[in-house]
């Protein structure tokens, strides 16, 4: 065989590398997040409560969480409606989002109707997810803007047309204020709790799901 002739088949046998890489790597991306009609309201409601666990502490809370779809697409953004549910132990906590969202993604499937995903929490400049925990003076406990945090889970059920959302969250960064023990930065924070999320088009439910 001449070496013209080894080159070109090397070059080939290359190629065919790179595509099925490329092919492998398209495979584990997951879909989108799709609803049966747009545009769809998007609304979460607590399977079990979310619990925000610190030096503080475990906080538990009952959230809903609220998102709009316009489209099929590949993040999320649902905002997180605390209200009065928050208690860290006998105290009661205030929550002000500050403008801050959760931003969901999908990105690799985990098994039958199960995909795995990652968090952003995004904020406006300078502002934070402000949780007050009741004191004199008050404590801040504040969650900034951060990204890239794991793990999400999404369980589809096509036959109740609605998604469960498994937060376990890892290494959350915090702030606690100095009227909290423990006051400074901290980076040990975990958040889990499981929502179930429907959707709604035009006043009627559709079917929700990962793809």
């Amino acid at each position: 065989m001449n070496l013209s002739r080894q080159l070109r088949l090397l070059g080939l046998a290359v190629l065919a590398l790179v595509a099925t890489g490329a092919v492998s790597a398209s495979g584990a991306q997951a879909g989108l997040f799709t609803a049966g009609a747009f545009p769809a309201t998007i609304t979460g409601s607590i399977v079990a409560p979310h619990e925000l666990g610190t030096d503080l502490g475990t906080m538990e809370c009952e959230p809903t969480l609220d998102g709009e779809l316009a489209a099929a697409v590949e993040e999320l953004t649902l905002t997180p409606i605390y209200g009065n549910t928050c208690h860290l132990g006998m105290k009661e906590v205030d929550v002000n989002n500050n403008g801050c969202d959760f931003v969901v993604h999908a990105t690799a499937t985990a098994g039958e109707n199960a995909v795995e995903g990652k968090l952003d929490i995004v904020c406006p400049e300078n502002n934070a997810m402000d949780f007050q925990v009741t004191s004199n003076p008050v404590c801040h406990l504040t969650v900034p803007a951060q990204a890239n945090l794991g793990t999400l889970t999404y369980t589809n059920h096509p036959m109740a047309k609605d998604v469960d959302l498994d937060f376990n969250i890892v290494e959350l960064v915090y702030r606690l204020d100095n009227n909290c023990p423990f006051a400074g930065n901290h980076a040990n924070g975990i958040y889990r709790g499981v929502s179930t999320l429907k959707a709604d088009h035009g006043g009627a439910e559709t079917s929700f799901g990962v793809d």
